[in-house]
């Protein structure tokens, strides 16, 4: 089952998420790429949270302007800092004390993955990734 969950970052943005599987789990954490959004990933979430396959925790955010996430009006405020700031952000709230499993990212989302994981702020964040095409 997919839900639609909003997180306030710590920084004024907010990113409407979709997600699947118990919190508190590992986190696998999917990025889409452009034109598309978080419902890109709808097969992979319920497949990965599923216990036969990992029991992950998955969410998909949608990256700033798509869908109900927010959207400035400045278009210096899409820059991959920010877009990797948001990521970082959002990965201390749903996996505070563990890396995340792994991150799993398309297109657009794929250079976002690349630069956080390049610009990883704390070891604890490091993880795994993969980009699709």
């Amino acid at each position: 089952m997919i839900d639609t969950v909003s997180h306030a970052l710590p920084h004024g943005i907010t990113l409407s998420c979709r997600v699947s599987g118990e919190a508190g789990r590992p986190v696998l954490m999917f990025l889409h790429g452009f034109p598309e959004a978080a419902f890109a990933w709808d097969a992979m979430l319920e497949y990965f949270a599923q216990p036969e396959h990992g029991g992950y925790f998955c969410i998909a955010p949608n990256l700033r302007g798509y869908e109900n996430s927010s959207a400035p009006q400045d278009v210096e405020s899409y820059r991959p800092k920010f877009l990797v700031k948001d990521i970082l952000a959002l990965a201390q709230i749903v996996s505070p004390t563990a890396p995340l499993a792994g991150l799993i990212a398309h297109d657009w989302g794929g250079a976002v993955a690349c630069v956080q994981r390049v610009q990883a702020m704390r070891p604890p964040l490091a993880c795994t990734y993969s980009t699709a095409c």
